[in-house]
């Protein structure tokens, strides 16, 4: 049997812009959280990085040595979150900026095992990805739009305040849906 380490995983970002990009906008917290994938339930304390205690290019080098270096196993970090393709694009692109490290998405999307429940939000959604949005499934009071007018404002404690209550959210609907899978077997 294979050792895996599950992690809830999610970035949050900094665009000038509306639409999000990679290559030019900014990963400004990283927050990760060991989790029992059985239950759902968190092994640990949620760990942040935050880009405004450090830079963009500390948090993406403390990611990536933490959990991508060389001599790591893939299971050594298995990601489990929404809407994963996202956080893959961003670390693409900010590792070989930062570190010089070229990471195919191929390598991040296919090769390593993760876990993603945006497709369960959009089968709740009645198949539409139009409204398939964690916060219209959860007790989570708000997307990620609101963090852009935080970071501006330097609303750090608010950021972190919004990255805990989403984290709780996510967990307790993985939780649920944990609970109830097994009603699909019988």
């Amino acid at each position: 049997m294979t050792y895996m380490a599950e992690y809830y995983f999610d970035i949050e970002t900094y665009s000038p812009d509306e639409k999000p990009n990679p290559d030019t906008d900014k990963i400004i917290t990283i927050q990760f959280q060991r989790i029992d994938l059985r239950t759902g339930k968190p092994i640990v304390e949620l760990k942040i990085l935050r880009e405004w205690t450090s830079s963009e290019k500390d948090i993406v080098t403390e990611f990536y040595n933490t959990f991508f270096r060389d001599g790591l196993s893939i299971f050594d970090f298995v990601a489990v979150g929404f809407g994963l393709n996202f956080e893959w694009e961003f670390l693409i692109s900010k590792f070989e900026k930062y570190l010089g490290k070229k990471i195919s998405s191929r390598e991040l999307h296919y090769y390593r095992p993760h876990v993603d429940i945006k497709p369960i939000i959009v089968l709740l959604n009645n198949g539409s990805f139009k409204g398939a949005k964690l916060d219209n499934f959860t007790k989570k009071q708000s997307d990620g739009k609101v963090i852009k007018q935080m970071y501006e404002n330097k609303e750090w404690e608010n950021i972190d305040k919004y990255i805990k209550e989403e984290t709780e959210a996510f967990l307790e609907f993985l939780q649920k849906v944990k609970s109830n899978i097994n009603k699909l077997v019988e």
